[in-house]
Parts: structure tokens; sequence; C-alpha cells
């Protein structure tokens, strides 16, 4: 009983530490500011890890072609043409992310892996003086770090020597 005691108390432990690891930013991405000089998030996506990418409120509105002419929530204009700039397509006024010079739709929240480079988030549209509005989003890594992964084997390896302790214990009473 012991034994379950502890190993639940390491599983709890592993699974606050691993989210306490997932350090989530929130950006305010605006519609008028042109590719390729989006927002700038400062982080350098590491293509070992995951990300999470959540619009904060993908119902959100924001407007191309001067106010109300067009308005779209973060996976764009569906009713209305896409755009094809640098191999890349996606509705006009969508929500997309730009890592290290791959370009990839974040619409109203993905999950990516295998991303690397500089992130810079932005609306999607070929003329931005006429947009209007924002989106909202976070950005978190959810691949705990390599040392979280030593720590937990290394957690494991006690948990099993403590019950290989406890197993030979109670033969040698017997």
């Amino acid at each position: 009983m012991k034994i379950l005691n502890i190993a639940f108390g390491a599983i709890l432990g592993l699974a606050s530490f691993a989210s306490a690891n997932a350090q989530a930013s929130v950006y305010t991405v605006d519609a008028l500011t042109a590719f390729p000089g989006w927002l700038d998030t400062g982080l350098d996506l590491n293509s070992a890890k995951t990300y999470d990418f959540t619009v904060l409120n993908p119902s959100r509105t924001w407007s191309a072609g001067g106010g109300d002419w067009r308005t779209s929530t973060a996976i764009g204009i569906t009713d209305f043409a896409q755009l094809t700039m640098d191999g890349f397509t996606a509705n006009y006024g969508a929500l997309v992310g730009d890592a290290g010079g791959t370009l990839f739709l974040i619409g109203t929240g993905t999950t990516q892996r295998g991303l690397s480079g500089e992130l810079t988030v932005g609306y999607w549209d070929s003329f931005y003086p006429d947009n209007s509005g924002f989106q909202r989003l976070s950005v978190s890594s959810v691949v705990p770090e390599i040392s979280t992964w030593a720590m937990m084997l290394a957690g494991f390896a006690g948990l099993g020597f403590a019950g290989y302790r406890r197993n030979k214990a109670a033969a040698l009473a017997a």
C-alpha cells in the first residue's frame, strides 16, 4: 500500500511539474501589420518541442477591406478568396504564424511540432492599411525538457528499487 501511495505521489508531482514547464505567453495580434513585419513574439521555437497555439476568443472578428467590408475570425474569411504567398495558401484574414520562414495556419488554435526559428504571427492579407481589429493568442510549449524526462526516469527507477527491497525483505521474513 505504501508503494502505491509513493507511486501516486510521484505521478502527481510529475504531472504538475510538466504542466508548470508549459510556459504560456499571450500576444495581441493586430490586423494592420503587414507581412513580413508581423508581431515578433520573441520566441525561438525548437523543432524537438510541441507548441500549443490557442486563440483566446476565436469568435472575435477583425476586418479586411475597410471596416465591415469583410469580417473574419481567426480562420479567415470563409466566403471569400484565398491568398497564396511564399508557397503557402490560407483564407484572407486568417491568423498565421511564421517560424523561421515556415508559414503555418494557426486558425482557432493548433498544436504544432517540428517548428524551428523565431516566431512571428499576423493577419493573412496582401493589403493592410484598410484592415482593423485584433486577436489574442496564447503560445505554450507542451513538451517537458530533457531534464524533466531524466528526473522522471530516475524517480521510476527509485520506485522500482524501493519495491524490490520491500519484496526482498518480505521474502526474508517468511
